[in-house]
């Protein structure tokens, strides 16, 4: 199990007046800035309390490490994933400011191999709060205001998710090159589905192709050798109990081509519409 921030020993701080109630109960600690309490136990430098005069306002900032994640200012708050959305900081800025931050499911919006890619529009996107029924995606490193009641007051703030598909049409008119290629290696497997151990001739053949892997498909003169780099990319190992078997179909065969088509061709894939759920 990985590594978690305890948040069990920081006060939950409820709005402005709360935290400069939280600041001025705590003790300085010797040699430290006269501005900052720990919000956690005595030795826990990592999490803490600031006070600071921000335009003539004095606001109290919640911090993890050397971050800012929660400003409380006497009319609202302010959030944060302050650039490094770990599990750790979103646990402090749920806690301190007491909303909670739900993991953004990109797969249901991008498909693969484009899920992350800074290609889309939703790349940015680390998690969403859901406020009235509605839900409002948050960046890694924008700051987002809400007021004491946890309702968002710049709606416009929040990121919008796009949904994105692949272009059935172009997609099969992209696979027009490799129809006899995957006829070939159809053909191959029903006579054997066994993977095939490492060549290096033929390896080294392979290579050449490495950043234009499709022309290397394209070419009906290097059938064999397509289809041998196909089977070592697609075959899967399975432990029988004795040693390991390795079988390959014309499924993971299409699948691993159609990637390296997709990856090649980003055009692909196309927005199909604002969406406002997760």
């Amino acid at each position: 199990m990985g590594f978690h921030i305890n948040v069990w020993n920081m006060p939950r701080i409820q709005d402005y007046k709360h935290a400069k109630e939280i600041f001025n109960s705590k003790s300085v600690v010797r040699g430290e800035n006269q501005s900052v309490r720990r919000l956690g136990d005595r030795y826990e430098k990592e999490k803490w309390l600031r006070q600071e005069i921000l335009d003539g306002i004095e606001v109290y900032k919640a911090g993890y490490y050397d971050t800012d994640l929660v400003r409380f200012y006497p009319t609202h708050k302010e959030i944060t994933l302050g650039s490094y959305p770990s599990t750790s900081t979103q646990y402090f800025v749920e806690y301190i400011a007491g909303i909670n931050l739900y993991p953004f499911e990109h797969k249901k919006y991008v498909p693969a191999p484009f899920t992350r890619s800074p290609l889309v529009k939703n790349h940015q996107i680390e998690c969403y709060m859901t406020q009235s029924g509605e839900r409002l995606c948050m960046n890694a490193s924008d700051w987002y205001k809400l007021d004491y009641d946890k309702m968002p007051i710049d709606k416009s703030q929040f990121e919008t998710p796009v949904k994105h598909m692949f272009d059935v049409r172009q997609m099969k008119e992209l696979r027009l090159p490799y129809k006899k290629l995957l006829k070939y290696a159809d053909t191959m497997l029903k006579l054997n589905s066994e993977g095939v151990e490492n060549d290096e001739k033929l390896s080294e053949q392979v290579s050449v192709y490495r950043d234009r892997i499709l022309d290397l498909f394209a070419d009906e003169d290097k059938t064999y050798l397509s289809y041998y780099h196909l089977l070592r990319q697609c075959q899967h190992h399975k432990w029988n109990g004795k040693e390991y078997d390795t079988r390959c179909n014309i499924g993971m065969i299409k699948r691993y081509l159609d990637k390296q088509i997709k990856l090649e061709n980003p055009q692909v894939l196309v927005e199909v519409q604002p969406a406002t759920s997760v």
